[in-house]
């Protein structure tokens, strides 16, 4: 836990709260366009999905209740929604919420840069640095000199 929010922890959990909304959107516009003879796989990617969008929403309130680990955990979160690779025959990448992606495409490889994954992730890797270095501060007692 941490004492007080600044600038950097309150945005980080809107930025997190509003990627999450996003992502519910854009769920509640994909599963109708499903069909019944959809492979099994897109609805086991549509559940992680849903799941990874909790978890998010759930860090935001941690942030937003000031936990120190969650915002630690952002930063996983978002540091594996960085880049993306995608070739003919498989595709990897985790990107859920907001998305605003470059791509570069060398013979059949694709490479898939978040820019706003970059975006988020740099603003929790400060917000951590900042209450890291705040609570140091604070548990910080001098020892008194001997007299």
């Amino acid at each position: 836990m941490f004492g007080e929010h600044n600038r950097l922890t309150k945005t980080s959990y809107w930025l997190l709260a509003i990627s999450s909304l996003a992502g519910f959107v854009f769920m509640a516009l994909v599963l109708p366009q499903l069909a019944w003879d959809t492979p099994w796989i897109s609805y086991a990617l549509v559940t992680a999905l849903g799941l990874m969008l909790v978890l998010n929403t759930y860090f935001a309130y941690l942030i937003y209740k000031r936990s120190l680990k969650a915002l630690k955990l952002c930063l996983w979160l978002y540091g594996l929604q960085i880049i993306g690779f995608e070739t003919e025959n498989w595709a990897l990448s985790l990107n859920f919420g907001m998305n605003v992606s470059v791509s570069w495409m060398y013979k059949s490889t694709e490479v898939t840069i978040n820019l706003l994954a970059i975006v988020i992730f740099v603003v929790i890797f400060l917000a951590y640095r900042s209450v890291r270095s705040a609570n140091k501060s604070i548990n910080y007692e001098p020892l008194a000199p001997d007299s």
